[in-house]
């Protein structure tokens, strides 16, 4: 069974001093659609917040954003305090426990803890895909966002399948609709 991870799609990730992430809305929308395809194939969504010195539970900045389709009350919410959503948190057992052997990774930040994740999802056996069209970040003085999403795209290739959301299915389905809707 594969199962979706959205990582820590808040309103203070996906903003920072008035600087949101790049293509963030349109992120967002395809997240969107990931989420549609895995829940209408009856895949597990699996929605990640980080928490911090920042991010309080419950405050503003911690909150999803409200573009971000809501969670249903059959999806799993995990808070996390590291950069990988499986260090010190119950989410690989409670996949295992479902039968989940294959996790498809969207969200923020590409090289903070969609990389962590990603690798770390590896490193536990899970089958891993990327969707390369679905994860963001900001622009860091040295590298522009784009270029950032490029390199991870390609680097975290030798970990899992990097792919666009369109290709990804969750079930015996038809790939993810890339029409808005």
């Amino acid at each position: 069974m594969k199962a979706l991870i959205v990582i820590d799609v808040q309103n203070g990730v996906y903003a920072y001093e008035d600087t949101e992430v790049f293509a963030g809305q349109t992120m967002i929308a395809t997240i969107n659609r990931l989420i549609a395809s895995a829940r209408a194939a009856g895949s597990p969504v699996v929605f990640v917040q980080h928490e911090d010195e920042w991010l309080h539970a419950g405050s503003p900045a911690w909150e999803l954003m409200r573009e971000l389709e809501a969670p249903a009350d059959t999806d799993i919410r995990v808070a996390k305090r590291h950069g990988s959503a499986f260090h010190d948190t119950p989410l690989a057992e409670t996949l295992r426990r479902m039968g989940v052997n294959e996790v498809v990774l969207c969200g923020l930040q590409t090289e903070l803890c969609v990389d962590s994740t990603l690798r770390h999802a590896a490193a536990l056996n899970f089958d891993v895909s990327l969707a390369e069209d679905a994860h963001s970040t900001f622009d860091n003085g040295t590298l522009t966002a784009p270029q950032i999403i490029e390199h991870h795209n390609r680097t975290l290739a030798n970990y899992a399948r990097v792919v666009p959301a369109g290709a990804i299915t969750f079930a015996a389905g038809a790939p993810v609709s890339l029409e808005q809707g």
